[in-house]
């Protein structure tokens, strides 16, 4: 077994696991197993992804007295309120320090990559909705930039976030769907642009990754690698966020499509363990 806190760290954000990872393992082929792994190998905790099953993964989460680091959930602009499950779901997570993690969707009424201030004044509306609940359960909300979904740029999130005006409202800097919506001269910033948002980040999320511009077919290929592999800087980016800005928000790793088994989770911790030692 690896423990990330044998060790002389200089990082003390808290590393957690995406649920993506280990999918589809013969062996690990239940959240709990897969929840049960990722804390013996020394994690913080473990992502929820989406509200299915919520209340049996919250279970087994408790059950083996590990942490709930993230929930990642969908927040629907051609719905007028918040999700009832959603809603119910953050009052159970009251207390866990889980950050709720919102995609932000429109398919009706907008054509892709188009914004709209009035589109955006809906999306404020249930985010101010959204931060409020949060609060009364002492959680923060961080948006989610998705590509390909109403909320997909690093500064629209931002902006968003500033006019709701919420102090538990802020957003999550995602490496692989930055990497998907910028070009190279944008990336050449990065320290600028993370500096900027800085005010409004409440997690991050990294993995390895190629810093092209990605040919293939799935992008992905390119944009999410298992950690530790690439050509992107990911180290870097950690220690900006970490050390040199001195932000301690919690930093997911993200598994999207990722093949492996234990091994992987075993791979991923190791570089997490090297990561906290500059």
């Amino acid at each position: 077994m690896l423990c990330l806190f044998t060790y002389s760290q200089h990082i003390k954000n808290e590393f957690f696991v995406f649920e993506s990872v280990l999918s589809n393992d013969s062996v690990y082929n239940t959240f709990e197993k897969k929840a049960k792994l990722i804390k013996e190998s020394g994690f913080n905790g473990i992502e929820v992804f989406e509200l299915h099953h919520f209340n049996e993964k919250f279970k087994a989460i408790l059950n083996l007295g590990f942490k709930p680091s993230s929930l990642y959930t969908k927040l629907d602009l051609d719905e007028p309120e918040l999700d009832p499950g959603l809603v119910d779901a953050i009052r159970l997570l009251k207390g866990s320090g889980t950050i709720i993690c919102p995609y932000i969707i429109k398919k009706n009424g907008i054509s892709l990559h188009s914004r709209d201030k009035g589109i955006d004044k809906i999306a404020i509306r249930l985010l101010r909705k959204l931060a409020d609940l949060a609060n009364e359960s002492g959680l923060q909300v961080a948006i989610y930039p998705h590509l390909n979904f109403y909320v997909e740029r690093v500064n629209h999130a931002a902006s968003i976030a500033k006019k709701a005006n919420k102090h538990n409202l802020g957003m999550t800097f995602n490496l692989c769907h930055w990497l998907a919506t910028t070009n190279l001269e944008e990336r050449a910033t990065l320290n600028m642009q993370i500096k900027t948002l800085a005010p409004y980040l409440k997690m991050i999320s990294i993995n390895g990754a190629n810093n092209i511009i990605s040919s293939k077919s799935n992008i992905w290929g390119d944009y999410i690698l298992p950690l530790g592999e690439g050509s992107f800087d990911v180290k870097g980016l950690v220690k900006y966020v970490a050390i040199d800005l001195g932000l301690n928000i919690p930093i997911g790793i993200q598994c999207y499509n990722l093949k492996g088994n234990k091994q992987l989770v075993e791979r991923i911790s190791a570089q997490v363990i090297e990561m906290k030692s500059f």
